[in-house]
Formats: C-alpha cells, sequence, structure tokens
C-alpha cells in the first residue's frame, strides 16, 4: 500500500549556482534528502529548498545543527565522488520550520555545527519510503543511502564531503580501501594505474617539500622522483573508490534492503 508522505520538519534554501545543479536538484530522488524548487516566477529557479526526515526527531537546536552539518557533508562528499572537482559545494541558509511551534528555532541558531555525529536518524531509518524515492538508479543517492548502513563509506563520504578533493582525502581514500579488504595492486588496477603509478602517487602526498602545506606530513627531504599532480592524481583514485563503494553496496544487499522500506 502508498504511503501518504509528510513534509519534513525543517527544511533550509541553498542557492543553485549553475545549470548543472538546478537539473539535478530537480531531479533528484532520495529517501535521505529532498530538494525541491522555490515557488517563484524565476525560470529555471535559482533557489531549491534542502531537507531531509533525518531531522524530524532532533531534540534541540545544538542537535539540529549537528545533525544537519553531518547530513550535509555526506550530501556534498557523494557528490564530489560522482563529479569530481567540479563540484563546488553550496552553503545551506534559512532555516526553515514546517509548523509554527518550531519557528522560535530559526534564529539564533548555535553555528557550526559538529560533522562528527551520526547524520541518520536511528528512527527514519526503519520507517517506510515511498518507492519512487528509490535511490539505487542515482550513484548519489546511492552512496547515501548506503552510508545509512555501512560505516566506513559514511566516513568515507563525510570526510570528502569535509575536505574536498585534496591530496590527503586521496591518501585517506587508499587507507580505507585497505581497511576495507583491498591491496594495493587491487586499488592500482582499479585506478587504472600500475602499481608503479600508485606508488608515484603515494610517495608524492608524504612528500612536504613538494606539497607544502597541502602535505599529510611535516618535515623536509628531496622531492619526489615523479611527482603527481593532483589533476592526475583524483580522477583514477576517485574510479577506484566508486568501484570500491559499489562493490560494498552488492555486499551488503542495498536491493534488499531498500525493497523492504518501499511502499
Amino acid at each position: 500500500m502508498a504511503i501518504i508522505e509528510t513534509a519534513p520538519r525543517w527544511h533550509y534554501w541553498l542557492h543553485a549556482g549553475t545549470a548543472w545543479f538546478e537539473s539535478f536538484a530537480q531531479h533528484f530522488t532520495s529517501p535521505d534528502i529532498h530538494m525541491w524548487p522555490e515557488d517563484s516566477a524565476d525560470v529555471p529557479p535559482a533557489w531549491f529548498a534542502w531537507s531531509s526526515h533525518h531531522l524530524d526527531d532532533v531534540g534541540t537546536p545544538q542537535e539540529l545543527v549537528d545533525r544537519s552539518a553531518s547530513l550535509k557533508a555526506v550530501f556534498d562528499g557523494a557528490l564530489y565522488i560522482a563529479l569530481g572537482p567540479d563540484y563546488h559545494p553550496p552553503n545551506l541558509q534559512n532555516l526553515t520550520a514546517e509548523k509554527p511551534i518550531d519557528k522560535s528555532w530559526e534564529l539564533g541558531l548555535p553555528y557550526p555545527g559538529d560533522v562528527r555525529v551520526d547524520p541518520f536518524s536511528k528512527k527514519q531509518i526503519r520507517k517506510r519510503v515511498a518507492k519512487w524515492r528509490t535511490p539505487l538508479e542515482d550513484p548519489v543517492a546511492r552512496m547515501i543511502f548506503l552510508a545509512r548502513y555501512d560505516d566506513l563509506v559514511c566516513a568515507i563520504l563525510k570526510y570528502t564531503g569535509v575536505q574536498g578533493l585534496t591530496y590527503m582525502t586521496l591518501y585517506a581514500y587508499r587507507d580505507w580501501m585497505k581497511s576495507g579488504g583491498w591491496n594495493d595492486d587491487r586499488i592500482a588496477k582499479e585506478a587504472g594505474w600500475s602499481k608503479a603509478q600508485l606508488n608515484d602517487f603515494t610517495n608524492t602526498a608524504n612528500n612536504p617539500a613538494y606539497l607544502g602545506p597541502f602535505c599529510r606530513h611535516g618535515g623536509v627531504g628531496p622531492l619526489p622522483k615523479r611527482p603527481v599532480t593532483l589533476a592526475d592524481a583524483e580522477g583514477p583514485m576517485r574510479t577506484a573508490l566508486g568501484k570500491f563503494i559499489l562493490e560494498r553496496a552488492t555486499i551488503s544487499v542495498l536491493a534488499a534492503k531498500w525493497a523492504a522500506l518501499a511502499a
């Protein structure tokens, strides 16, 4: 039996900024993130509401900003992984309460939120969801939905959303893939690199003489023999990570988890 959807308790506003994001926001379906255009005469719309039922059961303003920040980091991380450096995260603005009883929370919120908290509501992840909100067809929605059940993927998305696509982020991808059972041979293969090319990347990411303040280590030392630019590294490392996450979605039987919730 189809369910009757209710409006989320809260929503923010974000500015689309690009034609691509306008199209993405209008067609994005997800059980975790809801977006809809403002009611205006602008065509295409410039502003979109950004919301989630995961925010419905927060009990204090601090919980609201913390969970919002954490969920937005997961959202941004999924988009960074899917799109690469072409993605520029829009800011959440102008919190709006759906019900008059919550209006007093709209001003004076204790920003910034703590992204370390759980982005998902333990209550919400058990609720039935309208089946048209399937997350399985869109890679961004699928990654976010998988993060409900996979702490490692949740950590990857959140880290990426906060840090962006830096050398440190890409090296962290290697760490996470290895902790998830892949070795350097598998990572290099899925990245389309030789083992030597992966070593060149790790040597670059660990070299303060080459990267300066963008290095994950301090100290001094010789320059890497074959430095790998960030532009040359991010595509292969994102490709490998995307395959790693897809494999984890298969192992997690994500389609069955969605079938149990879809109504």
